[in-house]
């Protein structure tokens, strides 16, 4: 069985949403200087490979979106994230896609236990629109297609914003959803941010269980102790589902000097980290397939957290 797999092409540096001037938070340099650290950091022991669009690509994105937005987008080279048309955002749109495509194919043929695509989870991509800066759904796809291939997928979101588009996405299946996020911000009208109860202090949770969803919304400006507590209830969840694989959206945009108010530090990201690779060594054969996600300091700490939960992860469950 091979090394960690990170799944980068320099085609995801033409990622350049909004006006295409370089202005939108979302940088795409943070994909590249992640994976530069982790093949730092662990030499060898770190496979990248360039994800290649394959011929069955689009209609696997059309299996979960439907196809007149997918045509819009691919032939169109029409988005809400962008103005105008743009062909290298569509492209790249469907190879981001694709990187994810080649590590779950990877993960089901046992070449890989380990896979980090940094422009993965793309967690917000709805059935026919995009929202959130996120186009086609990757995660969503990947949790239907590793249970297509007899596994039992576990979706785990630590991005500040909501998995909203993988929770609906995923609604009608038995896919469990977990997601810990800001409290009230963006996305709202979902499910994600209802309050059945309460917490302990400054968290609080909500979950259908018929569903299978289950949230918890962090008050703004909480830190560690709180992300913490947050992951004890998943390590609860995860103990009831038994995964065979663990599919994390790994964002880092809950960091201190992120945008978005939240205070996590380094080491809370870190000691989430640990913990999915205990969940993943006593259920799912040390199994995990880890996005991006959301984080804008671009060239500081969203790719050293990134890299930093990926190599955590990959160096503890071996």
């Amino acid at each position: 069985m091979s090394n960690l797999q990170i799944a980068y092409t320099d085609q995801y540096l033409k990622w350049n949403l909004g006006a295409g001037n370089g202005s939108h938070i979302t940088k795409p340099i943070r994909a590249k200087l992640a994976t530069q650290y982790l093949v730092d950091m662990l030499d060898t022991e770190a496979t990248v490979f360039e994800p290649v669009v394959s011929s069955y690509d689009r209609e696997s994105v059309s299996s979960l979106h439907d196809p007149n937005y997918v045509d819009e987008v691919l032939d169109g080279h029409i988005s809400d994230e962008w103005v105008g048309r743009s062909q290298d955002n569509a492209e790249t749109a469907l190879t981001m896609f694709a990187g994810t495509a080649r590590l779950v194919e990877n993960i089901i043929d046992g070449q890989t236990r380990v896979g980090f695509n940094p422009q993965g989870a793309k967690h917000h991509a709805k059935y026919s629109h995009s929202e959130g800066f996120c186009v086609f759904n990757d995660m969503a796809w990947a949790a239907l297609e590793l249970r297509e291939a007899g596994l039992k997928p576990l979706y785990l979101d630590w991005d500040v914003h909501a998995g909203n588009g993988v929770q609906s996405l995923l609604e009608d299946t038995n896919i469990p959803t977990l997601s810990i996020h800001g409290a009230g911000i963006y996305p709202v009208g979902d499910g994600n941010h209802s309050r059945d109860r309460d917490l302990r202090d400054t968290t609080h949770t909500w979950h259908d269980q018929s569903k299978h969803f289950y949230n918890w919304n962090i008050e703004l400006g909480s830190g560690d102790r709180e992300l913490a507590r947050a992951m004890e209830d998943v390590e609860e969840v995860v103990s009831m589902y038994k995964p065979d694989i663990i599919l994390l959206a790994a964002g880092a945009d809950g960091h201190e000097g992120d945008l978005w108010g939240m205070k996590y530090t380094m080491d809370g990201f870190l000691d989430s980290a640990r913990r999915v690779a205990v969940l993943a060594n006593e259920y799912s054969e040390g199994r995990v397939l880890i996005g991006g996600a959301g984080g804008y300091q671009a060239e500081t700490w969203t790719p050293a957290i990134w890299a930093g939960v990926v190599s955590t992860i990959y160096d503890n469950v071996r």
